[in-house]
């Protein structure tokens, strides 16, 4: 009875190396320039595996840009602070590390969306997510006085910054400092920017 788990391990472990080599070649020579045969190779396994694991490339590359870890799941075990100003910091810094980890499948998303619809819908639904989640955050803090309008705003505002920073400028070191005067503007926004009946602002 051990023998099928043992087998069924060592496929998924091998379907893994599939689209870790998969990621790396996507990233290093394209898509188009980068063969089958040569991710088989360089990951150690039968060309007829590559296609056991995935019916075409196309659904090696889908695989390769889908199955990471959810933003919403990161970005909620990192911004835990109770203010605004703490869960900016938090969440700016949290995203910069992630997309620099993820070096390679930014590069892929990025290079990729131009042309292929799976993808562009793909990294849509990634940026959406993350901006949904950042908005959540953000308005569960415990100083925040805007509206859900102005906080979702804020909440895209700080998402495609940070991805253009890291992704498109290649700019990751030192992300909380390079976005000081964003997440201060922000936070001031969020917590006592806000008109009230009467013309007066509202104070946290």
């Amino acid at each position: 009875m051990t023998a099928p788990a043992h087998h069924s391990s060592t496929r998924s472990t091998k379907r893994q190396v599939i689209i870790e080599t998969a990621e790396r070649l996507f990233a290093e020579h394209g898509y188009d320039a980068t063969s089958t045969a040569r991710i088989a190779t360089e990951a150690g396994v039968p060309s007829g595996l590559v296609f056991y694991h995935f019916a075409t490339k196309l659904d090696l590359l889908l695989a390769v840009v889908q199955e990471r870890p959810a933003p919403s799941d990161v970005l909620r075990s990192a911004a835990r602070g109770r203010t605004v100003r703490r869960r900016l910091r938090a969440i700016v810094a949290t995203i910069a590390a992630e997309l620099e980890n993820d070096r390679a499948a930014r590069i892929i998303v990025f290079r990729e969306a131009q042309g292929r619809p799976e993808i562009a819908s793909r990294a849509s639904e990634m940026f959406a997510e993350a901006t949904a989640t950042v908005a959540d955050l953000l308005a569960g803090a415990d100083d925040v006085v805007a509206d859900r309008a102005r906080v979702q705003a804020a909440a895209e505002l700080v998402v495609s910054r940070v991805f253009l920073d890291t992704v498109a400028l290649g700019q990751v070191e030192t992300a909380t400092k390079r976005h000081a005067a964003m997440i201060d503007l922000i936070a001031e926004s969020l917590t006592c920017g806000v008109r009230v009946p009467g013309g007066r602002a509202r104070r946290s």
